[in-house]
């Protein structure tokens, strides 16, 4: 016996036995405010009494509600799109490995060339000469004590 309740399209206390109700139900529930973020915890509550059968249905609606399309189906790579996508990447290894060997000689380079930026000298500023002299932009700033 079908519950009349069910014509009203707000009803949402029933119990669904079939996938097609499970779907009904679940979107009732979205029109009545259902939140997506609630939509995990609505999926187990439509389906709490589908038999197994009828669950995998349900989730087969959620995967794709439209259904499969046989033109969608993959059925295999082009054989020419494969050896153009294959000559991409040895070029694309062949550009980095260049860069890396590149990049290898600029640092040995470098590494020869290389002086300390240390110096053994202290930098010593006579401060006293001229107080409103700005210092020099690399000397380190030397506050007055608050005593």
């Amino acid at each position: 016996m079908q519950d009349y309740r069910k014509a009203d399209p707000t009803f949402i206390n029933f119990v669904p036995s079939t996938a097609g109700e499970a779907i009904d139900l679940f979107h009732r529930m979205k029109r009545l405010g259902l939140r997506p973020e609630h939509f995990p915890e609505a999926f187990v509550w439509v389906t709490r009494k589908l038999n197994d059968e009828e669950g995998a249905k349900f989730e087969e609606y959620l995967v794709a509600p439209q259904g499969v399309s046989a033109a969608d189906v993959l059925k295999g790579a082009d054989p020419e799109q494969e050896k153009i996508r294959l000559q991409l990447v040895a070029e694309a290894e062949q550009r980095d490995l260049e860069e890396a060997m590149r990049r290898a000689r600029i640092d040995e380079e470098d590494d020869e060339k290389a002086v300390s930026p240390l110096s053994s000298e202290p930098l010593v500023f006579d401060m006293d000469d001229d107080d409103d002299a700005p210092p020099p932009h690399d000397a380190p700033m030397v506050l007055a004590s608050p005593r």
